[in-house]
């Protein structure tokens, strides 16, 4: 069986690198090339600390997708260029699985639009792991008998975006299952932390009379984020147009 060719964007970054090994150990698919600001022209390998692999690092995204014949690219970048390199990867047709979050509503708009004309999937998934997913709809299920409720989210301290995009997904599916909508008065308050230590967590609280259920979710390691990613990666291909989460 032929593995698809992946290009990962931010390929040195902390989450890049978790996926860069992880795809030089998949059956399925093949690690093509590593894009990222740093590092341009060593072997990706050697910057694992995994021995060379004949991968050179590069910062020309629209390049180096051609000249390797990329067929999938997984973008852990920054908020700042995310939808830029989004729409250079639509523009050559490849589709493309977005783990990069703080992409605002309007640049969202112009990328589904732009998926719409390619013809070509995104998948923009806040949170990759699978206890988060369950997190979210568990929060929905408990929304519909507890409706007042707030959202506390706790990271890294390099994390650039706040609040989170899985606090920001988890306010919108309890909004929707309460019949709300987002320029309501009564919008789910948020609540962010940034300290060392801190890797993924987040704990959504709920109250009533004489009672509370908090439901909380804690990743340690960005390993576990990959079997969503790679349950995305099937979920991306078999799409179409931009979509936004996983579906359990």
């Amino acid at each position: 069986m032929n593995k698809r060719k992946v290009a990962v964007i931010g390929c040195l970054g902390k989450m890049g690198q978790t996926v860069c090994r992880s795809l030089l150990a998949s059956q399925e698919y093949e690690l093509a090339t590593g894009i990222d600001i740093n590092g341009v022209g060593e072997d990706l390998g050697q910057m694992l600390r995994m021995g060379h692999i004949g991968v050179p690092i590069s910062s020309n995204l629209q390049k180096i997708i051609s000249e390797v014949g990329v067929e999938i690219a997984i973008d852990f970048s920054t908020p700042m260029v995310v939808s830029s390199n989004v729409a250079q990867c639509l523009q050559e047709g490849i589709p493309v699985l977005v783990g990069t979050t703080g992409i605002s509503s309007e640049d969202r708009e112009k990328l589904s639009l732009l998926s719409e004309k390619t013809g070509t999937p995104v998948l923009i998934v806040p949170n990759f792991a699978i206890g988060a997913l369950l997190m979210m709809e568990f929060s929905k299920k408990a929304a519909q008998y507890l409706p007042h409720c707030e959202i506390i989210e706790m990271h890294h301290p390099q994390k650039l975006d706040k609040p989170s995009g899985t606090a920001l997904l988890t306010r919108e599916i309890i909004e929707k299952a309460l019949g709300r909508g987002s320029k309501d008065e009564s919008v789910i308050p948020i609540h962010s932390v940034r300290l060392p230590g801190l890797t993924a967590h987040q704990e959504v609280i709920f109250g009533d009379l004489g009672q509370t259920l908090t439901i909380r979710h804690d990743s340690f390691q960005r390993e576990s984020f990959l079997p969503g990613i790679y349950l995305g990666l099937k979920q991306l291909l078999s799409g179409k147009g931009l979509k936004i989460g996983l579906k359990l």
